[in-house]
């Protein structure tokens, strides 16, 4: 009797101070996501976010990207979701596919990038990540289901008849273009941009777990119950792909980077096995360079682009 005791007491802590709490993460961090434009955010949080300086910027980027017709696009995903996007047709033969950020709301996520892309002669292709917004799905894998949508994307541009296409990623999505790297043989991808693309979702969660104090036990109980769940393994790097990619690859990212660390972004373009270049923009947070340092980000991608697309 005693020993059965034991065995409920120890299970009971057990379900309290880990099962539970790992659970409840998993659940809060993987399940679909809503999201909203900042206009939208609780203004208090807001105003400590990095992004607030860069507000003013961003809405005219957005403006901008919006004055012009817009088409919605849909895709079937390999598991049957239906994944939207928004295109934007500027009459050119080369097309860019945006993809952006967890939990990131497209317009506030990648206007910025989406305008200078239209300013450089591309048609862009804004696609909502699944559980997201309005594309479907329930759960987020946080880039590694999203890798095969990836594909997705690019054979419905083909189908639409266009030769050229870019792919530009943003942190998720820089690591989901990444991760896609070495699938993309035989199909019109010229060239990608992995811009503030993290090394692996378990490496990701282990910088945001510091940042936010929670017990770095969580960690790998989330590796668990991803893999248990929704069969993914977060353990599984962007690098393993890049060093089988010969996609070309332009790498960009922040030095002060405070949610991927900027060593990231440096692994990941020294793992590239295809040819590569990489900016490092001084003063840059997070997915913002090309709005911190303009004039030498867009030079050093416009020089990547004329090798590739002229």
């Amino acid at each position: 009797m005693i020993a059965l005791w034991i065995a409920v007491i120890i299970f009971a802590l057990v379900f309290n101070f880990l099962i539970a709490p790992a659970l409840t993460i998993f659940v809060m961090v993987f399940k679909r996501k809503e999201t909203k434009p900042f206009e939208e955010y609780n203004i208090k949080k807001f105003k400590k976010h990095y992004y607030v300086r860069y507000i003013d910027r961003i809405s005219v980027k957005r403006a901008f990207v919006k004055s012009h017709p817009m088409t919605e696009l849909s895709v079937k995903s390999y598991d049957g979701l239906t994944l939207k996007g928004d295109y934007y047709d500027m009459g050119s033969d080369k097309t860019a596919i945006l993809f952006h950020g967890f939990n990131a709301e497209v317009y506030t996520n990648l206007s910025a990038h989406g305008a200078f892309l239209m300013k450089s002669g591309f048609n862009v292709l804004f696609i909502t990540h699944r559980a997201h917004g309005k594309s479907g799905g329930k759960w987020s894998s946080i880039g590694i289901r999203e890798q095969r949508d990836v594909l997705s994307w690019v054979k419905l541009v083909e189908d639409m008849g266009c030769e050229n296409i870019l792919l530009y990623g943003v942190s998720m999505g820089g690591f989901t273009v990444a991760g896609a790297s070495d699938r993309l043989k035989g199909t019109k991808v010229k060239a990608m941009v992995i811009d503030s693309g993290f090394y692996s979702v378990y490496e990701q969660m282990k910088r945001d777990s510091e940042k936010n104090h929670i017990p770095k036990l969580m960690v790998p109980a989330q590796a668990f119950l991803a893999k248990l769940f929704l069969r993914v393994d977060i353990r599984r790097p962007a690098t393993l792909s890049l060093e089988k990619t010969d996609t070309p690859a332009f790498f960009l990212h922040g030095l002060d980077d405070e949610t991927v660390l900027c060593k990231w972004g440096q692994t990941n373009y020294e793992a590239c096995a295809s040819e590569k270049d990489i900016l490092l923009v001084e003063g840059a947070p997070h997915t913002l360079s090309i709005l911190e340092n303009p004039e030498k980000a867009e030079k050093a991608l416009t020089g990547f682009f004329d090798k590739y697309f002229s």
